[in-house]
């Protein structure tokens, strides 16, 4: 990963160019991080946590450069099944070969960002077939230079992309994330959650939690998020609520503990699955 653009033939399994134009590549944080330095809160990532474990196909988005999508999405990897492989992209080096061998319900493919900045990117009609490929039942975690859902909709349809709609409705959810001043220095958060409807095949933005302010609480609801869990990855409600306050409750306590280091985190996720 310390390389600003590897080697296109490597294995899907290797990152390629994952941190992007960055020619040192900063040290990844964990979703206990992220907690503690305010981007979200406990109850959101213990949504997010259920989410990913049904591989939620996830739009991490936001407009200024630097503002966290890629650490965001690197966290929440943390959450996905154990036994899913990942699958990273190659930008425009991509030939989607994987398609060929790959088994998709136990897959999660990984788009550093949708963009024609760099080569290790995608973009052209790469990003339609990508799209195309989540209606075979891969997973999707990917990037995105926009302010919102509504937004990353509207550059995913226009021209020169014109990813059809009907495809752009197999995204689940897109968070949108930014940056700006905090009382210690840059300060960055994630600013809105939202759910993607399929409206007899449009993809239909709805927000599901907000934050108040950049720096006030995010407005995360246990309703909106549940009735979320339950519309989109079919959880019954007695269900999606208890494991949602239990994942929240074990996150929170780490966050507590002072467990934070990426290696340790992962550990413990583990242990909780195990137990």
């Amino acid at each position: 990963m310390a390389e600003r653009f590897a080697d296109p033939v490597r294995r899907h399994e290797e990152p390629f160019g994952w941190w992007g134009y960055r020619s040192e590549p900063p040290a990844p944080l964990s979703i206990i991080e992220l907690i503690a330095r305010g981007s979200l809160d406990a109850r959101i990532a213990a949504f997010l946590w259920l989410a990913m474990e049904q591989r939620a196909t996830v739009l991490v988005v936001g407009v200024p450069p630097e503002a966290g999508k890629t650490t965001t999405l690197t966290a929440l990897l943390d959450f996905l099944p154990p036994e899913v492989a990942l699958i990273y992209l190659r930008g425009w080096y991509e030939r989607f070969t994987f398609l060929d061998t790959a088994a998709p319900a136990r897959s999660y493919l990984l788009c550093n960002e949708i963009s024609p900045h760099l080569p290790t990117y995608l973009w052209g009609p790469g990003v339609r077939r990508l799209f195309e490929a989540l209606q075979a039942g891969y997973g999707l975690g990917a990037t995105l230079h926009a302010a919102g859902a509504a937004e990353a909709l509207q550059i995913l349809t226009a021209f020169p992309l014109e990813v059809p709609p009907t495809l752009l409705t197999r995204i689940d959810l897109v968070l949108t994330v930014g940056v700006g001043s905090g009382p210690r220095g840059p300060a960055r958060r994630l600013i809105r959650v939202e759910l993607v409807h399929d409206r007899d095949g449009q993809p239909e933005p709805e927000t599901i939690a907000e934050r108040e302010g950049f720096l006030g609480p995010l407005d995360s609801r246990p309703g909106r998020l549940i009735g979320a869990l339950a519309a989109r990855f079919g959880f019954d409600t007695a269900g999606a609520t208890a494991e949602m306050a239990r994942r929240e409750r074990f996150l929170e306590r780490l966050r507590q503990d002072g467990i934070q280091a990426v290696d340790a985190v992962r550990e413990a996720i583990r242990a909780f699955r195990a137990g």
